[in-house]
């Protein structure tokens, strides 16, 4: 598992990723399938994933990214408050360009016309970041394997 990264391009369509960004508690309907498949894509991918709690699936609408930081909620090689987290997942919900993009320390970044309606996954120990000129709508996962 360690410093694994996977991308999935085109997982959702842009009708659905606007379902996702109108209805971010995610209680409708029709947000709940799209959650069901992407769920079901993420399973399919990483294998045996636990959808209960601790796990995490949101919609996040955020002005100002997150610094590089690791999905176990600290600073890279410090302890924080997620540390159940195995992999990380996020799918942009638009593609405007101030949406900013999605940045792994080794320089590879993921613009918003890649990363939007697509799957970018990543272990928990991968040191990233998202910057942003406007605010980023994701649907963001924090998962954990079962044992």
């Amino acid at each position: 598992m360690k410093n694994k990264r996977i991308f999935l391009p085109n997982i959702i369509t842009p009708e659905e990723a606007k379902v996702l960004r109108d209805t971010p508690h995610l209680n409708t309907k029709e947000s709940l399938e799209i959650i069901d498949e992407v769920k079901r894509v993420v399973d399919r991918t990483l294998y045996h994933i636990n959808w209960k709690s601790p796990s995490i699936i949101r919609v996040e609408q955020k002005p100002n990214g997150h610094p590089w930081h690791v999905d176990t909620g600290g600073d890279y090689g410090s302890e924080g408050h997620m540390m159940w987290c195995d992999y990380g997942c996020s799918i942009l919900l638009n593609d405007k360009d101030t949406s900013g993009f999605l940045e792994y320390r080794d320089g590879t970044k993921i613009l918003p016309k890649e990363h939007y309606c697509s799957l970018a996954m990543h272990s928990s120990d991968v040191e990233h970041r998202a910057y942003t000129d406007g605010t980023r709508e994701t649907l963001l996962c924090f998962v954990q394997r079962k044992l």
